[in-house]
This record gives structure tokens, C-alpha cells and sequence, in this order.
């Protein structure tokens, strides 16, 4: 029997429907993880993706010896090696002994499972024959992947099998699944899947056709670099290397989303996206983003995710640009600290600056009015967002900052323990006065009141716990991790 009667007589047995979709959900993930921003495990409505196949079990009925004696072989020797086998295909697949380095297959129809039922171990079969297989079985199986490649790349599983092939495959079949992307570059990229398949051939393939692909990309800057997925394709670009002469990315960027970057520094992906440029970009290129970003600092810093951005320039930008964001930030520290997104980009500047900057915004919060003696700072102590940064200074800061910001909390000690938030800085302070006048050091050890009682000091402040500063909140969307409180993520 040829192989292609072996092929045909699966349909005969009746073991295998082809066109025919799962609709039972998969639980796991093919298991090998994708260069940048992970997509969603499930589609976001309606059916979800199932794998159609054995599971690769020791215990699966298939590795049994009464499934495996009724499985129908076929031996004949390969023109590659005269010990090489090949075994007919029949349902269930025993893919365990199809990983024998010395077994062939019909790959085709292995490809086929892979596209028509989204078979996860299918998948993960080929992935693992490409590591383990002689060359002219990886040859073989990759021209099978190369008839459906850009199904493959659009695949939930498939993907992971295509990025394989810019690893195992030969110049000239790297090249060939390269053409297939050329022309879909945009669709690629705003795939949930084919935009890994992008990224791992940007890494791969000849400067001329990555340049081919990046000017596809430029067609549609302002939608793409925004978009869920492409972003990080966008990222890729950024971080790319080029032994010749680059692509002049920036100028199309800067050109495309000129007074759009506060824009895209308000959005998720965006926000990742303009680090990403500060970070990677030369100044030429960045600084119109810099120069628009700091002009509407006062939008972004009280943006969800924009608040990111400012931090990151505090943090990492040159000392020009951090200065002129730290004077703006500054003039707005009252309003900052008790907005629930700017009060991050406030902690940041406590943490990165010395205690210059520091000064100066003590200086600014303590700065009253005649008409109002309550100061700025005792509204921040009392705010759910600003009473974390009072905690902060009053653990971290200098003993003379510490002792100015104590001494303007005793003035307001009646209505900070009323407060659900101040009684918190309250309690700091009273332990603060107690340890200082024994001589103990502020912030000893849990449970250390220089000889006086916690209980005793917490009753007279209604028995407020101390906490220490933000907690660590995490908000998953669209596949992106941002630890809320801390430090943002890094999509795919």
C-alpha cells in the first residue's frame, strides 16, 4: 500500500472526518510560550477551541498493548535511511511511536488535523519531531507546513509550529514561509495568533524581506500601533537590530501620530508602546514624543495607564526632560497625591529623588492659605490614595522631614482619628513621638514601642492597625498584566 492509499483508507475505517470543527474546550496550551503578549486561552464569545486527538499519556487506551497490536502498520524502507520506517496513520494516532527518530508519517495529514480541527497534540507532535527528527524528516515535515503556512499562522496551535520552522527549516523554506507572510502583514499582526508568527520572523529572516514586512506595517501606523496585538509587533520593531542601514521608522511614526501621542499614551497597549520608544529610539527620533508627552503631562499623569509613562520618565529619562516633568509634577503635588493614578506617579518621584525633591514637596503640601488653615498635607493624610505616600515619608524620609511632617499631623490629631485613613498616619506619629522619647529608632521591629504598649498607644487612636505602603493590585485586560499599585507589566 503507498502511503497515499494509507492516506485515503483512514476515510474508509471511518477514524477521521476532515472539515470537521471541536467544539470541546481545551484546558491547556501547546507549551511553548510565544516571544511577546500571550493572546486569550479562549475565544471571547460563543465556542471555544478544541484539541481533536489523544492526549500524549502514558495511560492513553492507544499506548496500551491491545490498542497498539490492532493498529495497522506498514514497513518499507525509506530513501533516506536504510533502518528508517514508515507507519500508516489509523485513528487513534499512537503519536508516541511516531516520535521514534527512525518512524515517518504522512505529515500531510498530520497538518491537516492541526488546521481542520485545531488538534493541540498534533501540534505539539511536529514540534517535538522537528527537535528530535533526522534532517530529511524535518525537511519533509516542514514543506508540509509550508503548503498551509499562513492557516497555520491564523491557528491556535499552528502558530507555535510555524515560529518552529524559522528555527529547524532551511534557508530557502525560511524564505518561503517568509513570502507567505509578505502581503498579510497587517492581518498577521492584528491577529490574536499570527502576530507571534510576526515578531519570531522579524527575528529570523533576511534584512531585505523584514524590511518589506516593516514598510507593510507603516501603511497603517495610527491603527495598529494602538491595536490589542499589534502593539507588539510595534515593540519588536523598536527593539530590532540592523546590520545595515535601518528603515526610517520614526519619521513615518512621528509623521503619522503627531498630536495623537497623548492619545496613545492614555491607551494600554499605547502606554507600552511610547516606553518602549523611550527606551529604544535614538533622542532625534524620540523627542517629538517627548515633547508632546510633557506638554500634557497634567492629562496623562491622571491617566490609568498613562500615569506609566510619566513614571517611566521620571525614572529613566534624561535629566532635561525629568526636571521639567518634576517641576510640573511639583506645582500639582496637592491634587496628584490624591488622585488615584497620579499618586503613583508621586510614590515614584519620592522613591527615585533625593531628598532635595523631597523637601520640595513637603515644602509644597505645607504650604497653607489664610483663609484655610488646614494644610494640603492633612488632606492627603485623610485620602485613600494619598495616605500611603504620608506613610511612605514618614518610614523612608530624613529624621528632620520625618519630624516637620509629624509635628503638622499633632495640630490635627482630632480630626485625622475620625478618619477611616488618617487614623493610619495617626498612629504612625504617636508611636513616632513615643519611640523618639526613649531613644528607640522609628520603624524597629514589629510589636517595638520603646517600652510603651501598642494596645496602649492604638487605644487612644481607635485601635487603627498600621499598614505599610500601596499593596500590590493586579488588573488583567485583553492578556496584559499591570501590577496597579507598583510596577506596570511587560504584553505577549
Amino acid at each position: 500500500m503507498s502511503p497515499a492509499e494509507a492516506k485515503w483508507s483512514v476515510s474508509a475505517i471511518g477514524g477521521h472526518k476532515r472539515n470537521q470543527s471541536s467544539n470541546e474546550s481545551t484546558s491547556g496550551s501547546s507549551g511553548w510560550s510565544p516571544e511577546r503578549g500571550t493572546p486569550d486561552p479562549a475565544p471571547s464569545s460563543g465556542s471555544s477551541y478544541g484539541a481533536v486527538g489523544t492526549p500524549l499519556s502514558a495511560h492513553s487506551r492507544e499506548f496500551t498493548p491491545a490498542i497498539h497490536s490492532q493498529q495497522t502498520q506498514m514497513v518499507s524502507a525509506a530513501p533516506s535511511s536504510s533502518t528508517a520506517t514508515y507507519m500508516a496513520l489509523t485513528e487513534p494516532i499512537n503519536y508516541r511511536h511516531l516520535l521514534e527518530r527512525s518512524v515517518n508519517c504522512n505529515w500531510e495529514y498530520i497538518v491537516d488535523k492541526i488546521v481542520n480541527n485545531n488538534d493541540q497534540q498534533a501540534s505539539i507532535f511536529l514540534q517535538q519531531k522537528l527537535k528530535i527528527g533526522s534532517a530529511e524528516q524535518k525537511f519533509s515535515i516542514i514543506e508540509a507546513i509550508s503548503e498551509q503556512a499562513y492557516q497555520l499562522m491564523v491557528n491556535r496551535f499552528g502558530n507555535f509550529l510555524v515560529q518552529r520552522c524559522f528555527e529547524h527549516g532551511t534557508p530557502e523554506q525560511i524564505e518561503g514561509i517568509a513570502n507567505a507572510i509578505k502581503g498579510n502583514v497587517l492581518s498577521l499582526a492584528m491577529d490574536a495568533f499570527g502576530c507571534h508568527v510576526v515578531q519570531k520572523a522579524l527575528d529570523c529572516v533576511d534584512e531585505s524581506i523584514k524590511s518589506e514586512m516593516v514598510m507593510e506595517l507603516l501603511r497603517r501606523v495610527a491603527d495598529t500601533v494602538v491595536h490589542r496585538y499589534a502593539c507588539h509587533v510595534w515593540q519588536k520593531l523598536f527593539e530590532l537590530r540592523w546590520d545595515g542601514t535601518p528603515p526610517a521608522i520614526m519619521s513615518y511614526v512621528n509623521r503619522e501620530l503627531t498630536g495623537m501621542w497623548t492619545q496613545v499614551a492614555l491607551g494600554e497597549t499605547g502606554s507600552l508602546v511610547v516606553q518602549n520608544i523611550f527606551e529604544n529610539c535614538v533622542e532625534e527620533d524620540k523627542r517629538p514624543c517627548i515633547e508632546e508627552v510633557i506638554e500634557n503631562l497634567d492629562v496623562i499623569a491622571r491617566g490609568q495607564w498613562g500615569n506609566w509613562v510619566i513614571q517611566h520618565m521620571i525614572e529613566h529619562g534624561a535629566p532635561e526632560d525629568a526636571n521639567r516633568a518634576l517641576d510640573i509634577i511639583i506645582f500639582n503635588a496637592a491634587a496628584y497625591s490624591m488622585d488615584q493614578f497620579a499618586s503613583k506617579v508621586i510614590e515614584k518621584l519620592l522613591k527615585c529623588s533625593g531628598a532635595d525633591v523631597v523637601d520640595r514637596y513637603l515644602a509644597r503640601i505645607c504650604d497653607g492659605r489664610p483663609e484655610r488653615p488646614r494644610i494640603p498635607l492633612i488632606d492627603i493624610a485623610s485620602d485613600a490614595h494619598g495616605n500611603y505616600l504620608i506613610q511612605y515619608v514618614l518610614h523612608n524620609a530624613t529624621k528632620t522631614q520625618r519630624d516637620l511632617v509629624a509635628a503638622q499631623i499633632r495640630k490635627h490629631m482630632v480630626s485625622l482619628r475620625g478618619s477611616k485613613w488618617g487614623s493610619k498616619c495617626a498612629w504612625i506619629v504617636e508611636r513616632y513621638r513615643n519611640q523618639s522619647a526613649i531613644g528607640s529608632p522609628v520603624g524597629g521591629p514589629p510589636g517595638s514601642t520603646g517600652g510603651v504598649s501598642i494596645a496602649a498607644s492604638a487605644g487612644q487612636l481607635s485601635g487603627a492597625p498600621v499598614t505599610g505602603p500601596h499593596h500590590h493590585h493586579y488588573h488583567h485586560h485583553g492578556g496584559h498584566h499591570h501590577k496597579d499599585r507598583r510596577t506596570q507589566y511587560n504584553l505577549m
